[in-house]
């Protein structure tokens, strides 16, 4: 059985930055699916429909476990907290909380934090950046700076990136990708060495997924460029949905509106004629221990 807390260093990106990839019960509750208790009822609650509070609560829990990894904390290690900054995207990686996890995992405080207002505009046939808004006051101009965004194409982090980037050089950056791919992190990775940013390491949680090839916006587990942490991750989710269900669905709804992700997550079961096969408790119990699973 493998351990509870679950380590992979990949393969560097095209540009030679480091990869390390971590799941932990937190982390598969969103990739994968947790345990609820209500009353005398207790079913399995698939990724897909973790939405919301909860899925916040998991995102937060496993945001302080990255920056409690041993390849981390010798990062954060290395910077006086003046020189460390935060930079957080307003839509799906406020759940991070990056300035509490920061002080959770041991830094007290830090210089400051940025706010990026950076949202997708999806149409038909294509999906482009809104660059909108940017408050630089708590940015550290050189030092650290910690990033948090899922990344499919990288949209909006290359968005951001290409604007802070212009102003400023910051000594390393650290990002924590919740859901990402090896394509969309090459871009940031080309991006990030062509700013000569001297050093950069990616966080990823459950896998290198692969990325859907005609909307570069789909994660789902099944595709064949798709890099598990752990195997039975993703055979659960593919016996319960096949290869072709995203496990993201829409980053920011399923934090901070569930009924549009709810939504969203009934559409794509009908566009891709998925009956899903929720597996009950017992059955997910012959694959996991207790501790390997959120129970909430």
């Amino acid at each position: 059985m493998p351990p509870l807390f679950s380590i992979k260093i990949f393969k560097e990106t095209s540009s030679g930055n480091p990869i390390i990839g971590m799941q932990s019960k937190e982390t598969r509750a969103i990739n994968v699916g947790y345990i609820e208790k209500k009353g005398k009822t207790i079913k399995f609650i698939p990724g897909r429909l973790n939405l919301g509070q909860t899925r916040e609560e998991d995102t937060a829990e496993a945001t302080v476990q990255s920056l409690r990894l041993p390849q981390v904390k010798k990062i954060l290690s290395s910077y006086d907290p003046d020189d460390i900054s935060t930079v957080t995207l307003l839509r799906e990686t406020i759940a991070c909380q990056l300035p509490l996890a920061l002080f959770k995992a041991g830094i007290a405080r830090h210089h400051g934090d940025c706010f990026i207002g950076a949202n997708h505009i999806k149409k038909a046939h294509s999906i482009t950046t809104s660059y909108a808004y940017e408050n630089i006051e708590g940015l550290n101009p050189h030092g650290l700076w910690i990033i948090a965004d899922s990344v499919a194409a990288g949209r909006n982090l290359l968005s951001t990136l290409g604007s802070l980037l212009t102003k400023f050089r910051p000594e390393e950056l650290l990002f924590l990708v919740p859901i990402g791919n090896r394509w969309g992190i090459n871009r940031l990775s080309a991006l990030v060495k062509k700013k000569k940013i001297k050093k950069t390491t990616f966080i990823v949680w459950g896998a290198l997924f692969g990325l859907n090839p005609e909307n570069k916006y789909d994660e789902p587990w099944g595709l064949p460029d798709c890099e598990p942490i752990d195997v039975r991750d993703q055979q659960t989710f593919i016996d319960m949905y096949g290869s072709d269900l995203c496990v993201g669905g829409d980053f920011g709804n399923d934090y901070y509106c569930p009924p549009l992700a709810l939504k969203l997550y009934k559409e794509q079961l009908k566009q891709l004629s998925i009956v899903p096969r929720i597996p009950s408790v017992r059955e997910i119990m012959k694959i996991y221990k207790k501790e390997e699973l959120v129970i909430r």
